[in-house]
């Protein structure tokens, strides 16, 4: 690898549409861009041959690709978008409850399950229906709601064939939040919130675009600004997908979760906000930033 210039080393599964729009602005902000799939080596070594790079932005589709290469990349002295302590607590549900309790940031109740006969007092705990989820997930995958002891027995007695010797536990156990027939996923750039939208779904419970659900922008009122704060104040800045329910019980959003690599290539088209502009346009202020920084050398 010879050395030339790489401001930004952007990590990638696949190149899609959001990340072509990315790489456009960074262009369009004088930044050279380097693209690093997950099959290719990373510039660790730092050495006179290898490439230079001011940040690293992560976009792995594989949460244990996200998190491995993010680790490489920052133990090298490479700064990464998003940390590796946020991705750390993002790629896992369970690490997020307990982090987010610690910060008092609102969330459904909750328990970890470490195995099946921990199931057993769910419904002691939360009543008819809950929610199993498993520590890492994405796109909804492995979410169970549970409606009844014979739908936990269903539950368990297939789990026990598929895993049994449960090494899939521990597992997330959350009471399920009425929030009727939508969720709000909140994009967060840096440490503001650009663009608020409900994720309606009337046929599945759960909100996910990809899974069919309809967008429809929403204010970003005080509440969701507060708690956006509260998060970025326990993750760092970075780039961020805020998954918020809207409890009617207790008239309040609750945190479902934080993802740390959110999509945006249906929503912006329906919302009109250009997230990829404003990814480009955080990353060169934080390389500007960072060059600000640095010494100046005395010839």
């Amino acid at each position: 690898m010879s050395n030339s210039k790489t401001d930004v080393l952007l990590c990638v599964t696949k190149l899609r549409e959001e990340e072509k729009r990315i790489v456009d602005y960074l262009n369009e902000n004088g930044l050279q861009t380097k693209i690093n799939l997950d099959s290719m080596a990373l510039p660790l070594e730092g050495g006179q041959s290898e490439v230079k790079v001011e940040i690293a932005l992560i976009r792995c589709l594989s949460q244990k690709n996200a998190l491995n290469r993010s680790t490489m990349l920052e133990l090298a002295g490479i700064e990464t978008l998003n940390s590796v302590k946020a991705i750390s607590i993002c790629t896992n549900k369970i690490h997020q409850a307990i982090v987010f309790e610690k910060n008092k940031i609102p969330q459904p109740q909750y328990k970890v399950a470490f195995s099946t006969a921990n199931l057993e007092d769910s419904l002691e705990t939360f009543g008819e229906v809950f929610v199993i989820k498993p520590a890492s997930s994405s796109w909804g995958r492995g979410i169970a709601r549970i409606i009844g002891k014979d739908c936990l027995d269903g539950w368990i007695a297939a789990r026990g064939s598929l895993d049994p010797g449960q090494q899939s536990f521990p597992v997330l156990v959350q009471e399920y939040i009425d929030k009727g027939d939508f969720d709000i996923r909140v994009v967060i750039v840096g440490k503001k919130p650009i663009v608020a939208f409900r994720r309606i779904s009337p046929d599945n419970w759960k909100t996910n675009t990809h899974l069919g659900a309809e967008v429809e922008p929403v204010d970003v009122d005080d509440q969701i600004k507060s708690i956006c704060s509260q998060v970025i104040d326990v993750l760092g800045e970075g780039i961020f997908g805020l998954d918020l329910f809207y409890d009617y019980q207790s008239q309040r959003y609750l945190v479902c979760e934080v993802n740390q690599n959110p999509e945006f290539s249906k929503s912006f088209k329906i919302h009109g906000v250009d997230v990829a502009y404003h990814i480009a346009t955080y990353i060169r202020h934080r390389i500007d930033a960072k060059r600000k920084e640095r010494p100046i050398l005395s010839s």
